[in-house]
């Protein structure tokens, strides 16, 4: 009678396949965890800080498609980019907030002037041609009226090369920093023989600033002339007020 053999398994071979049921196991706890992970990282809120130009329907179509989204695997240079390509957005900044939230700071466009240019459109302080905010004409800007016909052909992102319109941009821009007063009662802005001409918001008054040498340093006669003249700090209720003549300041009173 054959006698039964007896197989004995070396304790090296037990200890490996418990080593791997173990690393099986932990596998498959990491994809339950990597799994629930995923899941509560997901998107739920976005928030959009410094935002004034952009209609509630570009917003969502920019921002809807991220929702339910894992928070770690977002390209956030391609969000920030996505949002650069609308004009009037100067930057933008992503930052991811766990477990669920994404933050999106943007920072427009402070144009400095309208213009008509087939329709009204905006400029910035580099005299580009921008177009009019989605919820419409937002700022209290001046335009810049009487222009040549070729501008009619600007394209919008590019500067505009018109010598006058860029002269007259840089004009605002210093009024803006130094008389912003005056500025934002600048209702039209325009350049003719007689030189730069403003028209008053709030009354209506027309002055005379001379050519684009005599302007600033009458801008500052102006300035001194409405601190003793208006209460208001505004360009006072005459009809007109002109400037060009040797630093006299010649008004002529409403009838």
């Amino acid at each position: 009678m054959t006698k039964p053999t007896t197989y004995s398994i070396p304790v090296l071979s037990w200890a490996f396949s418990a080593g791997i049921l173990v690393i099986v196991g932990l596998i498959g706890s990491l994809s339950l965890s990597y799994a629930d992970i995923l899941k509560r990282d997901a998107v739920e809120s976005i928030n959009l800080y410094g935002q004034r130009t952009m209609s509630p329907e570009r917003v969502k179509t920019l921002t809807e498609l991220y929702l339910g989204k894992p928070l770690h695997s977002l390209n956030l240079m391609r969000i920030q980019n996505s949002f650069l390509e609308y004009p009037l957005i100067r930057s933008a900044k992503v930052s991811r907030r766990y477990p669920n939230t994404l933050d999106i700071y943007l920072y427009d466009i402070l144009p400095v002037a309208y213009i008509a240019v087939q329709t009204i459109m905006t400029l910035d302080e580099k005299a580009t041609l921008l177009p009019l905010p989605d919820k419409g004409m937002l700022y209290n800007l001046p335009i810049i009226t009487s222009m040549s016909s070729n501008l009619q052909t600007a394209k919008i992102g590019e500067a505009v090369t018109d010598e006058t319109v860029q002269m007259l941009v840089d004009f605002l821009k210093v009024i803006r920093n130094k008389y912003h007063n005056i500025y934002l009662d600048i209702s039209e802005i325009s350049y003719d023989r007689r030189g730069i001409k403003l028209i008053s918001a709030t009354h209506g008054t027309t002055v005379f600033l001379g050519n684009e040498d005599d302007a600033p340093i009458n801008s500052i006669i102006l300035a001194e002339f409405i601190s003793n003249d208006s209460d208001s700090g505004i360009i006072s209720p005459y009809q007109y007020i002109d400037l060009r003549y040797d630093r006299q300041v010649i008004v002529k009173e409403r009838k």
